[in-house]
């Protein structure tokens, strides 16, 4: 949709519930609140995040929504990652905003083998210290090229199975990030994105993970 003057932007903006203002982004140190935050699985359980590193480091994975071709490609990186995951003793869990069904619709379309946990009111990631984006900070250039070059690659790598942008789902603003958190509750690396774009590599994540020594 070409955008011809202010009022188009304005439009859109409401539409995509951007903010005018940038936020920053508010990286825990400790898990404070987070840990009792609770989300749904794909059956609709409760489950109180703290209990997802109560034995061992968690990756929390917070996805902007489920349509976002940068979301789809993170999934994926994770799921082709798991074993190294696994090895270095931790859990991946991902966390969208939509409903437990929507979650589990995501998890079979991107045919990932990874949990997927649900948080609609978005509470985990405002405790998490996530942001909610500017148009700018969804539609740059930057962000619009690396998300064409996502579904190119995706398409070279997968084939039939690619990702690329989806339909707007649930708050499109909302951006995500990556927290690894230790059984100790000390928040051992924090990437909360910038931008729609801006997710940390899985080579970084992983390091963060074999960094925290196992309990004796």
């Amino acid at each position: 949709m070409p955008i011809h003057n202010d009022a188009d932007r304005g439009t859109i903006s409401t539409v995509l519930q951007t903010v005018k203002e940038g936020q920053r982004t508010r990286p825990p140190r400790h898990v404070g609140e987070l840990k009792d935050v609770v989300v749904q699985d794909e059956h609709g359980a409760d489950v109180p995040l703290g209990e997802l590193w109560r034995e061992q480091p968690a990756v929390l994975v917070f996805l902007r929504h489920y349509g976002c071709v940068f979301c789809r490609a993170i999934a994926v990186q994770l799921h082709r990652a798991r074993d190294g995951f696994e090895s270095a003793g931790a859990r991946l869990a991902v966390i969208g905003q939509g409903t437990p069904e929507q979650s589990e619709a995501f998890r079979r379309a991107q045919s990932i083998a990874l949990p997927v946990y649900s948080d609609p009111e978005r509470r985990s990631y405002e405790a998490a210290g996530a942001k909610v984006a500017t148009f700018s900070e969804l539609f740059s250039p930057r962000t619009v090229a690396r998300g064409i070059g996502h579904t190119v690659t995706s398409r070279i790598r997968q084939g039939s199975i690619a990702v690329h942008q989806g339909r707007l789902v649930d708050n499109p603003a909302q951006l995500g990030g990556v927290l690894v958190i230790a059984p100790d509750d000390s928040v051992r690396y924090a990437h909360l994105s910038e931008d729609a774009s801006d997710n940390p590599p899985i080579d970084e994540i992983l390091a963060a993970v074999g960094a925290i020594r196992p309990r004796a």
